[in-house]
């Protein structure tokens, strides 16, 4: 071929990485393009036939041609993982999302329950306190797999009307559980830190009782019935007049609460004088105002979602559609592409992709051969975005290549007989081989890519050559695992040179950072200039989830002459950031008009914030 075919060939697949590193595709999607296309490009440059031909000429093969291979090969596996998932019987993210709803519905109003058992006590209990803090934490691990699975869902509509319905119906529910956990959070952080009850406490509670239990109950059997209802995506006059009476069923019961709170708070400070009833009343009860405040903004949000529920089912768009995943034109979305953090690591990874593949097309020495895109397509491979963990990470990459690869050839070469019992061994072995590596890698949190790398190259290991002949082959293995090692030395080359910066000095910075955003919404929120509330919870949350993130890499990353990282004060730190976020939620909810953002402060707000020494 002509020069001009190289170096075309060659600005072409520099072009396609590049491109395919910068513009903001999962991560996945990245890894398995540009590994793949780097063995393509290899072979396109390697002088000699490639065995790649024109579709339409004389040559071309359908069944003999690489990349057509490789193409059915790629389908097949996808359609097996896709039928996979249908056995023994399909697993519907619809469904699923409606399973974690029920059981939402059901632990909210239980959770409710349980503070409530917990604070009628005549003191605080520690057992019952450690109940609760074990009860929120598994409330938290569901509410956060519905968002998931709503979006999920929308591959299994099929244009089905019923179906979106229901996704309609399944994702304001979602918000209303989210808003509630805030409020539930705060109420529980508040009542289980307090170390002894105000000596009013238990007379206040124990007129509560009835009506906060009946309230609790009403709650409840009004949610499951207003989801019972919606799951069929269509509604009967029957269904809509049961969930307008047990709506007005829970009013009363809200009511009878709302007066037996005032009628025992005035009870209780009768003896109190008058000049300064209010604040002793609020000294001795903020628990209980706080507790009773919270829990009956709890039943306004479920009445407020059951009345929406009402309104869908006479008009079908009443709730807003679903925020669906990206579009393609998110690819080119400029705050990613255009981020400095992308960009260094876009960098750091073209410079260990080109400089392996630089190495492996010259080859050197007897260490590397000529025309071998093996280094570049480990890189490719071990693509990530970890900051101080890259280290133990890349460690953990050599780990799993060469334990991978050395049990892929023991098992290859003991079960190398073409005999079918042979062959229904190594099906065995395989099958168990892939069963523990891919539950640790789905279950595991510290060893799940050292699992991925075990379950990729032992699997390959054990099937690759032939069955009848010994097809054991060392030095291949010593020329994997020394590519391997290559690629990683290279990405910890790339990241000391190219490195965005130190994890810890991030931690640091994404931490104050929530400071700063905590201390802005305080100001704003009792500002009296400032006539609306603003929630500020979603972005406190990106905050303190950025600084959280960042403090596990900063605890991975090589300290060096640098003091050891303070990992416990510092996740000390971040669990108090996220306390005083779910109580800055509950608060920015409690004093806008309609628990909405951007709402009116309430009255009650406007004249505290008049009031002279507040």
């Amino acid at each position: 071929s002509p020069d001009y075919v190289f170096w075309i060939g060659l600005a072409d697949g520099a072009m396609f990485i590049t491109v395919m590193l910068l513009l903001n595709f999962h991560i996945s999607t990245v890894i398995f393009a540009v590994s793949n296309a780097t063995g393509f490009w290899m072979a396109f440059l390697q002088p000699g036939d490639d065995s790649f031909a024109c579709p339409f000429t004389e040559s071309f093969q359908l069944l003999g041609n690489v990349g057509v291979n490789s193409l059915i090969t790629v389908a097949a596996g996808g359609f097996l993982c896709i039928m996979v998932t249908f056995l023994p019987y399909p697993r519907w993210a619809l469904f699923d999302a409606r399973d974690t709803a029920k059981d939402l519905i059901h632990s909210m109003p239980a959770l409710w329950k349980t503070l409530a058992d917990f604070f009628i006590e005549a003191e605080p209990n520690a057992f019952s306190a450690d109940k609760i803090h074990s009860r929120m934490r598994r409330l938290a691990k569901t509410v956060t797999t519905l968002e998931g699975s709503i979006a999920n869902s929308w591959y299994e509509c099929f244009g089905s009307c019923r179906r979106h319905y229901l996704r309609r119906v399944l994702n304001a529910l979602d918000k209303m559980i989210h808003e509630n956990y805030d409020r539930i959070y705060s109420t529980c952080n508040a009542i289980t830190g307090a170390e002894d009850w105000n000596p009013l406490h238990s007379q206040m509670m124990h007129l509560l009782k009835p009506s906060l239990f009946v309230a609790i109950k009403e709650a409840e059997v009004l949610l499951q019935v207003c989801l019972e209802s919606s799951f069929d995506g269509q509604w009967t006059e029957v269904e809509v007049v049961a969930i307008q009476k047990m709506c007005a069923s829970l009013r009363r019961a809200e009511g009878e609460l709302t007066k037996a709170f005032q009628d025992a708070r005035d009870q209780l400070v009768q003896g109190i004088d008058e000049a300064t009833r209010n604040k002793e009343c609020m000294k001795a009860l903020l628990l209980e105002h706080m507790f009773v405040h919270n829990f009956a903004g709890f039943v306004r949000l479920v009445l407020g979602f059951a009345d929406d529920l009402v309104q869908q089912s006479k008009d079908s768009k009443h709730f807003p559609p679903v925020t669906e995943r990206p579009t393609i034109s998110s690819l080119w979305d400029r705050t990613v592409v255009l981020d400095r953090a992308h960009l260094t690591w876009v960098a750091r990874a073209c410079l260990s992709i080109f400089t392996g593949f630089a190495i492996g097309y010259f080859g050197f020495m007897d260490l590397f051969n000529k025309f071998d895109a093996s280094i570049a397509t480990t890189s490719s491979v071990l693509l990530s975005k970890f900051l101080g963990s890259a280290m133990v990470k890349n460690l953990g990459r050599v780990q799993g290549v060469v334990l991978g690869t050395v049990v892929g050839q023991i098992v290859h070469a003991t079960l190398e007989s073409c005999e079918t019992r042979t062959i229904g061994a190594l099906a065995l072995v395989l099958f168990c081989y892939s069963c523990i590596t891919l539950f640790t890698y789905y279950n595991s949190t510290q060893y799940s890519y050292l699992a991925c790398l075990l379950a990729a190259f032992g699997g390959s290991g054990m099937l690759s050559g032939g069955c009848g002949t010994h097809s054991l082959d060392k030095g291949s293995s010593y020329d994997a695992i020394l590519s391997t090692v290559c690629a990683i030395a290279l990405i910890v080359l790339y990241d000391i040179v190219v490195s965005p910066g130190r994890a810890s000095a991030m931690a640091y910075t994404a931490l104050d950072s929530s400071v700063g955003t905590l201390e802005k919404a305080l100001g704003m929120h009792f500002d009296p200039a400032v006539a609306h509330v603003r929630f500020h919870k979603g972005e406190l949350l990106a905050s303190i989830s950025t600084a959280e993130s960042m403090g596990a890499e900063a605890n991975n990353e090589p300290r060096y002459w640098r003091t050891e990282w303070k990992n416990g004060v510092y996740n000390q730190a971040v669990e108090h950031a996220f306390r005083l976020r779910y109580n800055l939620a509950a608060m920015e909810t409690s004093v806008a008009e309609g628990f909405e953002d951007r709402g009116m402060k309430i009255d009650v707000m406007n004249k505290l914030l008049r009031t002279p020494g507040f």
